[in-house]
């Protein structure tokens, strides 16, 4: 009896789908741990970065200031000194020397034909600064002729200094004596933006500074001229340095505002109401704010519960409430 053998088939593909599926599994496993270990890092970065961006500060009382220019002629009472005689001029007194009154300031060596003659004093009749640099103008900008005066337009003002030594003229000036004990006065036309808490019918003063040294300022008669002020301001007190000066150019403290201030990109509305974002444990929280005044961009703020000890959100762009802020 023949028996008839019949090979059995081995089913090859059962092995390699369960390679496949284990190789899927790890493929799945190495991607869900890349996936989570993206999240992490991202979440670690996204808060490094809304830490950098909101830039969160300690709120201190601070000030600044908007400081502006004030350029103009200025009037002082000066006393020309003129050679009583032609001839030779020696300086006795130096450019910028406080000089009493009477005392010489200048000789003039009277020369006939070549030949030394007679000298003659030129002394001070008023004690004050004597100064060798004469520009013409010295009886026009005074003082005295505030409540007449138009000054005038100078295209160019010549400024000439008096040397030692020189052939003058009868007549002629030759120096002149700055009174530095009374108030002198700046002519300004500046525009109204520079000082709009100015008023025509009431002095307002300033903080100034010229060339490093500290001065008070004062509106005497200003008038409106469109979008300009025009007229006068006065010095009370200045250095000796200042009086030499025709034309002057002084940094003048126009506005300050003081308190806890902050940019205005800090300031967040919540419908008309004002506030910033505090960072308390880490976390932002908004709280309404009173915004007191402007000024350079800054914004005084005030409410309850500001301290110095507050920390605020200078940048609050990526700010969201009660989120990590840093």
């Amino acid at each position: 009896m023949k028996v008839k053998y019949t090979p059995m088939k081995r089913d090859m593909s059962a092995p390699k789908s369960a390679k496949r599926r284990r190789r899927r599994t790890a493929i799945f496993r190495r991607g869900a741990g890349l996936l989570v270990l993206l999240l992490v890092l991202g979440f670690v970065f996204w808060g490094r970065f809304v830490a950098k961006v909101s830039n969160v500060q300690f709120l201190t009382r601070q000030e600044v200031a908007q400081v502006v220019a004030l350029e103009g002629i200025l009037l002082k009472n000066e006393i020309v000194l003129r050679a009583p005689v032609g001839g030779k001029l020696h300086l006795a007194a130096a450019d910028g020397d406080r000089l009493e009154a009477g005392a010489k300031a200048a000789q003039v060596l009277a020369v006939q034909q070549e030949v030394g003659g007679e000298t003659y004093d030129i002394a001070t009749p008023v004690a004050g600064i004597c100064c060798t640099h004469l520009d013409g103008l010295e009886q026009i900008l005074s003082p005295d002729s505030i409540d007449v005066l138009g000054i005038p337009k100078f295209e160019k003002i010549d400024d000439k200094a008096t040397s030692e030594g020189v052939r003058v003229e009868k007549g002629q000036p030759v120096l002149k004596i700055i009174d530095n004990l009374s108030p002198v006065y700046i002519y300004a036309e500046t525009p109204k933006s520079y000082f709009p808490d100015l008023k025509i019918d009431k002095p307002t003063w300033w903080e100034a500074n010229w060339e490093g040294s500290a001065l008070s300022v004062k509106s005497l008669k200003v008038s409106d001229k469109g979008d300009m002020w025009a007229g006068y301001f006065m010095l009370p007190a200045y250095p000796d340095q200042l009086l030499h000066q025709r034309t002057i150019r002084l940094n003048i403290t126009a506005r300050t505002l003081k308190g806890f201030l902050v940019p205005q990109r800090a300031i967040v509305f919540r419908g008309e109401q004002p506030g910033i974002f505090l960072s308390i444990k880490k976390k932002a929280y908004w709280k309404p704010v009173t915004i007191e005044g402007e000024l350079e961009g800054m914004l005084a703020v005030s409410g309850p519960g500001l301290t110095e000890d507050s920390r605020y959100v200078n940048n609050p762009l990526l700010a969201r409430e009660e989120h990590w802020i840093e």
